[in-house]
């Protein structure tokens, strides 16, 4: 109501003698800002300066941009049986938290993006989002990020031999002002650590090549999951020994240097993927017999082990046995609710969890062979 306010004010301000009502830019702008980008898309029209402003300014993008933080999105990617690519985006604003797994959402349009087979490799889909851009692994030699709201796509094309495996990740450098695609690869696909040899490539948005970033430790393997982009960092989990012991390296986007961070101390859970939950690395930790599952979050980001806190345990779900565990979508602010999925006989099931009263409060059973989840913000940001 007041944004609609707002803008009818701004619109009666260009009709009106200025003697009589007139809108310093400087005010325009801190108006225009905060409002959403649909309606800011619609306001281009106005005049020639505020379609300049709202579609071409940098400046103007990244400060609707910081306005833009609470609007937040969960994207969940889902690959149906048979079908293709799906991307839905749940607005966190407007949407009950009992039901966000029966509610339709919103499918996000990627048909500016060049299509592939997506069934045909599962490594391929979105790997990451940052700042209202979405990277998009879309085969070996193509890699496209992409702004849905303006529909503003860049594709960088692979130019150098992919070996047989790689993970993309994708995240802002502020020392530059840019962001970054990221690809780690290996020449031998069997975690023989004596073997092993890992190296990194950048691509920068707005030049024309890839570079070497040297220097990851020789004795780690990364764990065949993409890169998490977290406070100017882009973090892999990593094998270290025949043992299958794990360990975090960390690689500082703007100065391009390597560091390892420490693990929680998660007891005897032996089953760890790392992840991102509230702009902060999570570590889920997982018993072998899948009987529960810790959840730890670094609060702040550093290489001090008492950085980390465990935020819950959740019991197992699903058909015990079954090589698909449970994979935690989103943890709501309460700490106390829980999107997930799990594998319930041929299916995937996805679940609002109450941890305080040991409840399922809403599901929803699909055909979907696999489920990933982001946060996303709506952004001017261009590609």
């Amino acid at each position: 109501m007041e944004e609609t306010t707002a803008v009818k004010r701004l619109c009666h301000s260009l009709h009106t003698p200025p003697l009589l009502t007139y809108l310093p830019l400087d005010v325009i702008v801190e108006i225009l800002c905060r409002l959403p980008v649909k309606l800011l898309l619609q306001l281009c029209c106005v005049c020639k300066s505020w379609n300049h402003l709202i579609l071409k300014d940098h400046k103007f993008a990244i400060k609707h941009l910081g306005m833009s933080i609470k609007r937040h999105h969960l994207i969940i990617t889902r690959w149906i049986q048979s079908k293709d690519l799906a991307i839905i985006s749940y607005p966190f604003d407007s949407v009950p938290l009992h039901s966000i797994v029966t509610s339709n959402g919103t499918q996000l349009d990627y048909s500016h993006i060049i299509r592939c087979d997506w069934r045909c490799n599962r490594r391929h889909g979105l790997v990451a989002s940052c700042d209202g851009l979405l990277c998009f692994h879309v085969n070996d030699n193509l890699v496209s990020i992409y702004n849905p709201c303006i529909r503003k796509v860049k594709n960088l094309y692979v130019d150098f031999h992919v070996r047989p495996y790689c993970e993309y990740a994708f995240g802002y450098d502020p020392f530059i002002d840019n962001y970054k695609v990221i690809v780690v690869f290996s020449n031998n696909v069997t975690y023989d650590i004596n073997h092993h040899k890992s190296e990194v490539k950048v691509h920068t948005l707005g030049t024309d090549s890839w570079r070497s970033i040297k220097g990851f430790p020789p004795s780690k393997v990364p764990h065949r999951r993409p890169g998490i982009f977290v406070s100017g960092t882009v973090n892999w989990l990593t094998y270290y020994n025949s043992n299958g012991l794990n360990a975090i390296v960390s690689l500082h986007l703007g100065k391009e240097t390597y560091q390892e961070i420490p693990l929680p101390d998660y007891g005897n859970f032996n089953m760890l993927s790392l992840g991102m939950m509230r702009d902060c690395l999570c570590i889920f930790s997982r018993e072998s017999d899948y009987s529960s599952t810790d959840v730890w979050l670094m609060k702040e980001y550093s290489n001090k082990k008492d950085s980390w806190i465990k935020l819950i345990r959740l019991p197992y779900f699903g058909d015990f046995g079954d090589s698909f565990f449970t994979k935690i979508l989103y943890i709501f602010e309460d700490n106390n609710h829980v999107l997930l999925v799990f594998k319930e006989l041929t299916k995937l099931k996805l679940v609002v969890y109450d941890c305080k009263n040991e409840t399922i409060m809403s599901s929803k059973i699909e055909d979907l062979s696999i489920v990933e989840s982001n946060v996303y913000v709506e952004s001017l940001i261009s590609p």
